[in-house]
Formats: structure tokens, C-alpha cells, sequence
């Protein structure tokens, strides 16, 4: 589940509104970190290193604009997506940003692509994403599901992440994270999901993105699971505000795509230059995780 332009303290800080979210980290069915999102941050090139760990580039800039679905295509490139899609376990589906139809076509088996370039609705961008969540957490028959959302992001560019709409945003967004995680613990084939809520990047104090700022830099990353419980520790949420924007752990947001694969049992995408997030090695044996932490050690000494 993308928040477009989740910035960190809006899920972590005490001005949040997403209060149930704070209470899986408080149980310790979900993990927080903030994940460093290097610029350009700005939508396309995000979901480029989210979907196959490598890093993007300044021409990402142009192509994010660009009309031609073509320029901008991943179809090529080994990501978490197609992965997941070779192992015929279930179909791929995505509600939200077009983008991802864009980067991924005739990946998706079933789809409703909204435009993200339309900044002063903020409400049936998001509508037409969660109308779609009621009956695909009754369907069986899908092994990922992409959420995106860009209400958020659209209240920032209108009126700052001050705006008195951010906070009713927040707890929209937040009862879909309940809403979901409702799913997770009363569905029996659902049982063995791993739930994400991420940003793509976050945004400045005028409520835009594309630069390098703390907080333009440092969206929210959450890990969720019934299953996380056992392994991982409860924290406090929420937080005071940080001015660097750096909630709990900090990873790189190239770092999601090995650890999904490792987690979800896939092979990492041939492009990535991620590591595998260290919080989550107790979910393997003592005499594995020596090997695991060999392999993040030379990867980060080649990554510098």
C-alpha cells in the first residue's frame, strides 16, 4: 500500500492521524523504519527502486512527464513484480497511480489506473482505489495486490502538509491499514500475507517533492503482520517530531526489494543493490544468519 508522499512523522509523530497503525507498533505486529528515498523523489523513479532495488536517474525526471507509456517501461527489467509472477501462485493486481501500469504493462491481471496529475482532487482518486478492497480480500485468487494512493500527495501541493485536510487523510488512510489488517487475522487465506505501508518520497514544508531535502527524502516504511509479533520487539508510537525526519531504523529504500525476496522466497532482482534489513533475521536460524550477514557486508562494501 503506497501513500504518495507518506513523509514519516505523518505516520510516526504525534500529530498523526494514523492512530491504529501506532497501536500494531505499540503490539509489535508491525515494524516501523524510515526509508531513504534518493532523489529525484518524485513518483516514477521511486517506484523504479522499489520495484527493482536499483537506483534511479535524473532522466527519470523527463520520463515521469513523458505521454509515451513506452519510454518509461520496466517490461525488461528483473523486479520483485515479475518474480512473484513466475511463480504462478495467483494473480497480480494493482488499483491506484497509473504509473505502475505505465512501468509494468500486461503485468497486472486486473487493474483501475488513476492519473496522478489532477492535484486538486483529493478525494475520488482515492475512493476508486479502496471501492476495490472489500471484494479482493474475499478473492482467493491473487498473490500481490498493489495499492496506490495520491489524495495525500494532492493536499500537500494544494495547501502544504499543514493543510486542515491532512489529518482527515491520515485517518482515511489509516482505517484502509485497519481495514486490511482486519482481513489478515479473520481470513484464512490470508493468513500468511505480509502487509506494507510505504511512501514513495515525502514532501518539503510547501508541500512539494523532487529535491533532497529531510523530509522530502524520508518517507514512512511499516512491515505488517500477525506473524511479526512473535519476532519482533514492541516500540513506543507515536514519537515527538524529528526535525531530520529519521523515525526509528533507517534503511535505504533500495533495501525493501532483497528483503522481500528473502521473506516472501524469491529470487532478489538482478539489478538490485540493496541489503536485506537486518530486523527481520530472527525469522532464520542461528547457522543461516551468519551466511546472511556475509552476503549484506560484501554487497555494502561494493555499494560503498
Amino acid at each position: 500500500m503506497v501513500v504518495d508522499a507518506l513523509r514519516s512523522d505523518f505516520v510516526y509523530g504525534n500529530r498523526s492521524g494514523f492512530n491504529f497503525t501506532q497501536s500494531l507498533i505499540r503490539s509489535g505486529t508491525a515494524v516501523p523504519f524510515t526509508a531513504h528515498a534518493s532523489p529525484p523523489t518524485i513518483t516514477m523513479p521511486r517506484i523504479k527502486t522499489l520495484s527493482t532495488g536499483s537506483i534511479p536517474s535524473f532522466i527519470d525526471v523527463i520520463l515521469n512527464f513523458a505521454e509515451s507509456d513506452k519510454t518509461s517501461s520496466l517490461a525488461s527489467q528483473d523486479s520483485w513484480l515479475t518474480q512473484m509472477k513466475a511463480k504462478n501462485t495467483g494473480k497480480s493486481i494493482m488499483f491506484g497511480d497509473d504509473t505502475w501500469l505505465k512501468l509494468f504493462p500486461q503485468t497486472f491481471d486486473r487493474a483501475d489506473g488513476t492519473t496522478s496529475f489532477y492535484v486538486s482532487d483529493f478525494t475520488e482518486v482515492d475512493t476508486n482505489v479502496s471501492r476495490h478492497i472489500p471484494q479482493e480480500l474475499e478473492n482467493k485468487d491473487w498473490n500481490v495486490m498493489v495499492l496506490h494512493y495520491l489524495g495525500l500527495d494532492h493536499i500537500g501541493h494544494k495547501s502544504g502538509p499543514k493543510s486542515p485536510n491532512m489529518f482527515q487523510k491520515q485517518r482515511e488512510m489509516d482505517n484502509v491499514v485497519n481495514q486490511v489488517y482486519m482481513a489478515l487475522t479473520s481470513k484464512s487465506h490470508l493468513e500468511s500475507t505480509l502487509f506494507l505501508l510505504l511512501g514513495d518520497h515525502g514532501m518539503n514544508d510547501a508541500g512539494n517533492h523532487g529535491g533532497s531535502s529531510p523530509g522530502e527524502t524520508s518517507p514512512a516504511l511499516v512491515f505488517i503482520s500477525p506473524k511479526l509479533k512473535s519476532h519482533s520487539r514492541k516500540l513506543q508510537a507515536p514519537l515527538q517530531y524529528q526535525e531530520d525526519f529519521r523515525y526509528y531504523t533507517y534503511v535505504e529504500q533500495s533495501d525493501i526489494v532483497p528483503t522481500l525476496s528473502a521473506l516472501l522466497g524469491f529470487p532478489i532482482p538482478k539489478n538490485n543493490i540493496g541489503t536485506f534489513i537486518p530486523n527481520f533475521l530472527s525469522f532464520w536460524p542461528a547457522g543461516k544468519i551468519k551466511h546472511i550477514l556475509t552476503r549484506i557486508r560484501n554487497v555494502k562494501a561494493c555499494r560503498g
